[in-house]
């Protein structure tokens, strides 16, 4: 049973009459609007972030970055508001429509992710320009509490709301089940750079972030794990997925890309930017245990991103048979091969600084490029098929159409 059928909404003839199969622009915009729009955020931000540590700068690559910041900053804000007013307007419709429809169920921490790369960006841009200073690296410092705590309501509304409404023997899952890992490991990946690279944080503030986003890590990771395991297996048992969903399997490197880059950032705020040492206390949060810390977290990451690129092959192996085929066609979910492939990018910016070795930095250089360049390419996509009403705002409601299809066939 839909959302929009349950007791309490509206009931079948009274929404026929009183809300017809057109509507106006702006009830469409509010009433249709999902997570999935927050990818842009995501996209837009991670883009910034690895634009402002690119290992090879040019004049203007500072300024590109910032752009893409202001871009995530007014999409995030404007985004939410939509999303708010719809629940504001349409309140349990809206509530049962999100609930019951996984995807948009699983994408609902894209939110909290697209609010975690604005809080990068604070301390990366604004806290060491001229005119920002600590006050803004503490602003980062309180929007990563918040997002710690966001992102982990997130992670248990969505998997106790699977659990209790939808059979993973029923249908097969989309790949966006593994979205809520991803944004725990955001939140470890964030808090290293919020305590590394914002200005003047203190030891004494940095290690409780770099103590939790160890956890979230271990969340992060081993959850993203087991649920590959389950999309791996239906990979096995049922074949790629249709051609409209194949882009979704770029979301596989998420979990290991984000945890093998968040470990390398928590190492590195330990050791390298000195938090353990400033702190010095107990048998671990020493500057003698820091060290080696840092070496472990970089190993297991080296094994991480190896698993990535594993799954990058594969996902981009799909995609090109569907081209071959001549089944590929551009859909909004192709947003979801960047910020995956931003993650693994950003685990190897990392180890080009820890190896010193050009060929992580050339391989990173060339992945910004191509992010970019896909960026430019689903923005160009999207704004066509807003212009011709078939994304964003489309004026027939797909449920009275839905309804008036079901009273056809039921005559």
């Amino acid at each position: 049973m839909s959302g929009t059928d349950r007791g309490g909404h509206i009931a079948n003839g009274e929404r026929q009459s009183e809300h017809p199969l057109r509507r106006s622009a702006f009830r469409a915009l509010v009433q249709d609007f999902g997570p999935l729009w927050f990818t842009w955020c995501m996209n837009a931000g991670v883009i910034a972030e690895l634009l402002q540590q690119c290992p090879y700068e040019f004049r203007g690559i500072k300024i590109i970055s910032t752009i893409f910041f202001v871009f995530d900053l007014v999409a995030f804000v404007v985004f939410s508001l939509i999303f708010i007013a719809r629940f504001a307007w349409f309140r349990r419709e809206a509530y049962y429509e999100i609930v019951d429809n996984i995807v948009d169920l699983t994408l609902l921490p894209c939110w909290s992710i697209a609010w975690l790369t604005l809080t990068a960006l604070v301390g990366l841009i604004v806290s060491r320009a001229h005119w920002g200073g600590h006050a803004f690296a503490l602003v980062a410092y309180v929007m990563w509490w918040i997002a710690a705590a966001w992102n982990l309501f997130f992670l248990f509304f969505a998997f106790v709301t699977l659990i209790r409404r939808h059979k993973a023997s029923d249908q097969r899952m989309p790949t966006t089940i593994i979205i809520p890992a991803v944004s725990v490991s955001t939140v470890a990946v964030t808090g290293g750079i919020v305590v590394s690279m914002s200005t003047g944080i203190s030891a004494r503030l940095a290690v409780p972030v770099i103590i939790v986003a160890f956890m979230y890590v271990g969340i992060g990771v081993l959850m993203g794990l087991i649920l590959s395991v389950h999309l791996f297996h239906q990979l096995l048992t049922f074949g790629w997925p249709p051609a409209e969903l194949v882009a979704t399997l770029w979301i596989f490197i998420g979990p290991l890309g984000q945890s093998a880059a968040a470990l390398q950032a928590l190492g590195s705020a330990a050791n390298t930017h000195g938090a353990f040492a400033g702190y010095n206390k107990g048998t671990f949060l020493t500057a003698q245990a820091a060290p080696a810390l840092e070496a472990a977290c970089m190993l297991i990451a080296l094994m991480l991103t190896g698993l990535g690129i594993v799954w990058a092959v594969l996902a981009l192996y799909a995609m090109m048979e569907c081209a071959y085929r001549r089944e590929l066609f551009w859909a909004p979910n192709w947003n979801s091969t960047i910020f995956p492939t931003g993650t693994l990018v950003t685990a190897m910016l990392q180890f080009s600084v820890a190896m010193d070795s050009p060929a992580f930095r050339g391989v990173t250089v060339g992945l910004i490029i191509i992010m970019i360049a896909v960026f430019l390419v689903n923005m160009a996509f999207a704004i066509l098929r807003i212009s011709q009403g078939k994304l964003l705002i489309i004026r027939d409601d797909p449920r009275v159409k839905a309804q008036m299809e079901g009273e056809q066939k039921s005559r």
